[in-house]
């Protein structure tokens, strides 16, 4: 069954809270690289607003518009005549399980586009597991057997073909039951490490009431695992830093070691003053104001010689070195 509804209208938001869809499940599943299942819950259960930073919204907005170009792209390549999906797709026997999709193409074929410049395109597998586990919950939905991924990678277009996998499927299942049954009890998934988890934490309880929790043992308890962390984290960090700061004394000007480490330099980029720049601006402008009023002029005699500006910013612009990061090639015990 497919519900006809416009996204980003108050039905379609209505539609999201109440639904698991193919964005939800790579989340819920931990698949999700800027969100996590107890923030996607908080927000379902309307205990958060929605938001999305604006990095990532203009993500989203240019893999929109790039959306109608990629199904292009896959027609060309393919010789499939590709249609645009509009609307939910709802499962039959499950009405919360529902799918979005970019495409679809005869005969009875998903068509997911993506336009990205993630690293994890370029990793070992085909299709990155949060696009893998987004595919197959669409399969899932519609009861299909096949899709295809086209992928604007880096600038390079390519298609994927993800067949139907059921051990998949009931995995994604498994979790997707366990996330909706919380929802239904009004319980939020379980608190993670993420800072997705910490944010919604900070939207839900911005400030102090002044009121001071009485001591338990459970409390105490998670107060003790706070503090060895912390202090196991410290540990880890000057054992880290040590370990490297000593790879760097023996590397000396080399790129890194054979088939373990590397230790190329980064290029070399500007750092600009804005502040000494918007100030000498100010100086300039004030400057050529009091000339005015001085000689009673009614023209402003502002600089207009070409590239006046880009001389205060150069003079006020830094070059910073390179910094040379240590990259693991390999875990290291080489024989």
């Amino acid at each position: 069954m497919t519900l006809a509804v416009r996204q980003g209208s108050p039905e379609w938001l209505a539609a999201r809270r109440a639904t698991i869809g193919s964005a939800d499940i790579p989340i819920i599943v931990g698949e999700s690289t800027y969100k996590s299942a107890h923030t996607l819950g908080a927000e379902k259960l309307g205990r958060i607003e929605p938001h999305v930073d604006d990095e990532t919204q203009e993500l989203f907005d240019i893999g929109h518009l790039m959306q109608p170009t990629l199904l292009r792209i896959y027609e060309r390549k393919t010789g499939r005549k590709v249609r645009a999906a509009h609307g939910w797709r709802t499962h039959k026997q499950i009405p919360w399980a529902t799918a979005s999709l970019d495409g679809e193409a005869p005969v009875r074929r998903v068509v997911e586009a993506k336009w990205t410049n993630s690293a994890r395109w370029r990793r070992g597998e085909r299709v990155p597991g949060d696009v893998q586990a987004q595919v197959q919950w669409q399969l899932f939905v519609t009861g299909w057997d096949v899709a295809d991924v086209v992928a604007m990678s880096h600038g390079v277009p390519r298609i994927e073909t993800v067949e139907r996998d059921e051990g998949f499927i009931d995995n994604l299942l498994y979790f997707a039951r366990e996330f909706h049954d919380r929802l239904e009890r009004g319980e939020l998934p379980p608190i993670d490490g993420s800072e997705s988890t910490r944010e919604t934490l900070r939207a839900r309880f911005p400030a102090d009431d002044g009121v001071w929790l009485p001591q338990t043992p459970d409390l105490a308890d998670l107060v003790g695992q706070l503090a060895d962390a912390r202090a196991a984290k410290k540990e880890a960090e000057a054992t880290e830093g040590t370990v490297a700061n000593a790879l760097l004394a023996i590397l000396g000007t080399a790129a890194g070691i054979d088939g373990l480490l590397a230790a190329k330099s980064n290029r070399d980029s500007e750092r600009v003053n804005w502040p000494a720049v918007a100030s000498a601006y100010r100086e300039v402008i004030q400057h050529e104001l009091d000339l005015i009023d001085s000689s009673d002029m009614a023209t402003t005699a502002l600089p207009t010689e070409p590239g006046w500006l880009d001389t205060i910013v150069s003079i006020h612009t830094d070059t910073v070195q390179g910094k040379r990061p240590l990259r693991l090639l390999s875990k290291g015990n080489a024989e």
